[in-house]
């Protein structure tokens, strides 16, 4: 956990579902009886645990487990959400993975080379996979779309025809117009060649988690060290986390999409030209 995501010890100490109890009721046992001692007392107690008990290494403890879980779930809920909205073909690869992490949870539980605490490690280090597995193939549905929607040549007919309306009008602004025109339709193009890239790369590593599982899963009985699984595991992850930096540049690329500007014919050369971008 990086040092901006602390917890806040403090916060969680006064939140504790205990401390609140115990808060409450003194308060209104306080106001039942009449007597302020009580309540002054609670509260004598609760500076104390607020002084304390944030720097107790047991609830500290006790405080990121909690937030590890509730992460956890977090994420699952949103794998399962990005799951739900796959197409079938691809939803069923992402089952497959997970019913191999499955099968490979239970070799490993079998394999007397493992130890419990070292398993426990490298299982969460599966799932991280197949998550990675799911977000990276909602990430390719979506740059698919976006690429089936447009039409690169119609695009470069569009360039060419911006200039030569430079190169032939005398109209100043007509000829400033078109050449931003050109240059946006030039962004566009980059732009789609960047998200195919991308495409080509995260359809590569999700092959590769595929198949790499695939051979974990051959292995995971046989395997003599953990440390075999750990760096297979580990490399796995590597080349996911550079993915993942590609799939927000994509992501970004594709919620900043635009149609593009319709050609400027030439005999609109003596009159206003609207060249408004359309979003």
């Amino acid at each position: 956990m990086a040092a901006s995501d602390s917890p806040n010890y403090l916060k969680a100490a006064f939140l504790n579902v205990y401390n609140l109890s115990l808060l409450g009721g003194a308060a209104a046992a306080s106001l039942v009886t009449g007597d302020w001692l009580v309540g002054l007392g609670a509260l004598g107690l609760e500076a104390l645990w607020l002084v304390m008990g944030p720097d107790l290494k047991p609830f500290q403890r006790a405080v990121r487990e909690d937030l590890r879980q509730a992460q956890e779930k977090a994420d699952l809920a949103r794998v399962e959400k990005l799951m739900a909205d796959l197409p079938q073909h691809e939803w069923q690869r992402a089952k497959a993975l997970d019913e191999l992490r499955r099968e490979i949870q239970r070799d490993v539980q079998q394999n007397p080379s493992f130890q419990a605490i070292l398993m426990k490690t490298e299982l969460e280090k599966l799932s991280q996979l197949h998550a990675s597995f799911v977000r990276l193939a909602s990430a390719c549905q979506r740059a698919e779309s976006y690429l089936q929607a447009v039409n690169v040549d119609d695009l470069k007919k569009q360039a060419k025809a911006q200039e030569r309306i430079q190169e032939a009008s005398e109209d100043d602004q007509v000829k400033d117009l078109a050449r931003k025109n050109a240059n946006v339709i030039e962004k566009r193009l980059v732009t789609i060649r960047d998200i195919e890239a991308f495409l080509a790369r995260a359809r590569g590593q999700m092959n590769l988690i595929e198949n790499s599982v695939r051979l974990l899963r051959d292995q995971a009985l046989t395997m003599t060290s953990p440390d075999q699984m750990t760096e297979q595991l580990d490399d796995l992850l590597t080349g996911v986390d550079a993915v993942q930096q590609s799939v927000k540049d994509a992501e970004a690329m594709i919620s900043n999409r635009f149609e593009p500007i319709a050609p400027i014919s030439q005999s609109a050369s003596s009159r206003p030209v609207d060249l408004r971008l359309r979003d």
